[in-house]
């Protein structure tokens, strides 16, 4: 009896409690996006007209550095390519046109940027490279493993990505090691040699959301 009343309740909430998708997509035009050390998770904050969003407190995604840097030779070609999806988001809050909806959150993130060659170096790297970010994210009361959400939001963006690189040494042939320390996407409204990249970030964005809608008409 109380597992069909607690079935009951469950049914009523997600029946009743509103949910809410802005339509458009929204443009991040400041903010940050920090990965930290070989198992860290993404921490986040995105600043554009009239929203915000912070999140933390999720799990390790898929970040080409952390696994790709561990270590990494001199001369190898890496990226800043990363995909966040699902609990990997965490939580938080957003607050957009002064509504605004706090919990776990759901969704994915995507980031995409450039090859670039590890430079040939005996102390620590810096790099930067450019990058372009689409995503979906869903706000849920708790969990969105087990509660619905109340507001779900496309998001795209893009700007520069720094990544530091530490310095471990030479290989038995001679070659420089490295390993991930830490990345760090610093969105930005882009320059005109980004707008090629970022046009591309849109284009998947668009595909994107074409394939959804046609799921949903089925």
């Amino acid at each position: 009896m109380r597992i069909f009343s607690a079935l009951c309740t469950l049914l009523l909430i997600s029946v009743f409690t509103p949910s809410t998708t802005h339509a458009d997509p929204l443009f991040i035009s400041s903010g940050t996006l920090t990965v930290e050390g070989p198992i860290g998770a993404p921490h986040f904050t995105f600043f554009g007209t009239d929203f915000v969003v912070g999140g933390s407190g999720g799990e390790r995604g898929a970040v080409v550095l952390q696994t790709g840097c561990f270590p990494c030779e001199s001369g190898k070609l890496i990226s800043v390519n990363a995909f966040f999806v699902g609990s990997s988001l965490g939580g938080g809050g957003i607050t957009v046109n002064g509504m605004s909806f706090s919990g776990g959150f759901g969704g994915t993130f995507q980031l995409d940027g450039p090859l670039i060659q590890v430079p040939f170096a005996l102390t620590n790297l810096t790099i930067t490279s450019p990058f372009s970010f689409v995503g979906n994210l869903s706000v849920c009361p708790d969990s969105c493993v087990t509660r619905p959400p109340v507001f779900s939001v496309s998001l795209i963006g893009g700007g520069t990505a720094t990544f530091d690189l530490i310095f471990g040494g030479l290989n038995s042939q001679g070659v420089p090691i490295f390993t991930f320390e830490n990345i760090t996407y610093n969105f930005e409204v882009p320059e005109p040699a980004s707008i090629l990249l970022f046009g591309a970030g849109l284009a998947a964005l668009g595909t994107a959301i074409r394939h959804r809608r046609s799921r949903q008409r089925k």
